[in-house]
Parts: structure tokens; sequence; C-alpha cells
């Protein structure tokens, strides 16, 4: 029995289309075998859209670890500290950023982030990526307690905003392809997508040596290394393929199947 771990973005969906039938296929088989499957992804629990839910997962890892539930049961959860809220938001005044703020009950951002943010994912891709759970403000509200962050600088100024932060909170570079000098993922330190796998590990009662781990992006290196078998979709980064165990075909040509039946055949034996 094997407990699969799925980045949501470029993994399980191909930028801007839906979910591919041979997917839907492989994870009612893994499902039919006993596995365990648990989406594994930055996006906020109110971001993922409907179709996912709709399939037979068992819980997930969101918010790149700082949210986990097994079935319908929240099994951690952490927030930022007054600390690093205040670093974080002044970053923000200072650098004029933009910004993505995920709480426990969804998304914030303002309607200049989420224009510009929808501009560049057409100018990257051609595609418009579904998220849910997105609530417009012109400000946000102080009293909801902070999950995770993302930024967005329509100045350049991503970089010198993270190492403004980082000395208290994590950053990785955004993983949608937006250049780093304009955008940037920014996390609670020591909280990560393996940290969140090994805590879903624990509370299951079940090892190490049965978990797999599949990505595409930058944000999923530590995932591919912790778990014991590691795959990396065909369109995933040059780092993460670096780090797979194997590298299956791209999401939108059968990765996921490919992926999952390898495993289940016993195909790749680490």
């Amino acid at each position: 029995m094997k407990n699969f771990f799925f980045d949501v973005d470029g993994t399980l969906l191909p930028g801007g289309r839906t979910i591919p039938e041979s997917t839907v296929k492989a994870l009612y088989e893994a499902k039919r075998q006993g596995c365990g499957l648990f989406l594994c992804t930055g996006r906020s629990q109110d971001e993922v859209i409907p179709e996912l839910y709709a399939l037979p997962f068992d819980g997930g890892v969101f918010s790149s670890g700082a949210h986990i539930k097994v079935g319908d049961k929240v099994i951690y959860h952490a927030r930022t500290t007054e600390a690093q809220r205040k670093v974080f938001f002044d970053a923000v005044d200072k650098y004029r950023l933009m910004w993505v703020i995920q709480t426990e009950d969804g998304s914030y951002l303002t309607q200049e982030c989420l224009d510009l943010y929808t501009k560049l994912l057409w100018e990257i891709s051609g595609k418009r990526i579904e998220f849910s759970g997105f609530n417009i403000v012109k400000e946000f509200p102080q009293e909801k307690p902070i999950v995770k962050m993302f930024i967005l600088s329509d100045t350049c100024k991503a970089l010198e905003a993270r190492r403004d932060m980082e000395p208290i909170l994590s950053t990785v570079n955004n993983v949608v392809g937006i250049p780093e000098t304009m955008a940037a993922e920014i996390t609670i330190p020591n909280i990560s997508k393996s940290s969140g796998i090994l805590k879903t590990l624990e509370y299951l009662g079940d090892g190490i040596e049965t978990s797999v781990g599949v990505g595409d992006g930058e944000n999923d290196v530590d995932m591919i290394d912790t778990c014991a078998i590691g795959i990396s979709m065909g369109n995933g980064c040059k780092e993460l393929k670096r780090h797979a165990d194997f590298i299956t075909t791209d999401a939108d040509a059968d990765g996921i199947y490919h992926a999952i039946m390898k495993v289940l055949d016993g195909e790749w034996k680490k």
C-alpha cells in the first residue's frame, strides 16, 4: 500500500485545462488497491477547485504544509506570529507590494492584484488558471489569522522584499512562471510540503517507505526529497527533475496515469 501526495497546478491540473480522464482513471485504480490519496499544494483548502474534491482524495496538505486534513479532520494548522505579520506588512508598505493572503476561511487579495496576476498568467501561458476561494478586498482584514502569503510587484521589487523578510519568514520563487523579480511565495519557517507529509504519515501510523510524491515545481523539491519515491512531471522544472527518482510524461500527456501505474505495477522500487 502506498500513500500518494500530489501537487495541484501543473501536476493534477495541466495549466488552464481540465483534469485529464486518464488521471481520474488512475486515481480510482490506486484507491481500489487500497492506496491513500492526498493533495499536497501551495493552495489553501478553499482555493482548490470543486472538481478535485469530487475525486477520491483522503485529505490534503494545504498552504504548503500549514494546514493539513485527513478525511474531515484538521490534524494540523499553523499561523504567523505577530512579529512575522509585522515584517510582512512592513515590506508590503516599503515596496508597495500587491498580495494574496491565505487565511483559515479563504484567500484575500485586491482587485488590482487579481487583475495583474491574471494578466501575467495569460502572457506566460495563454491560459487562465482557475481558482476558488478568493475574497476581493480593498485592505486585508487585520483580525484574520494568516497562514501563507504571496507577493506581486509591478515595480520588480520582489527580491528586495524577500531579503527584508527572510530573517523571520521563508520565501521561495513562485511556480507559475512569473519572473522572480515580480513574485514570490512567503511561508512560515520550518513548515513545508515535506513537513506536512511527515505529519500526515505520523497521524496515519504509516512509515515514510509508503510515500510517493508527485510534482512539477521548485516548491516540490522538498516533497520529492522526503518521499520514498519522488516523481517529476515531464513538464516539471529542471531543478525538480534533478531530484526526482523518475520523470513521467507531461501533465496533459497522461503523466499522472503513467506515474501511478508504474508505482502500482511495481516497476519502480527504490
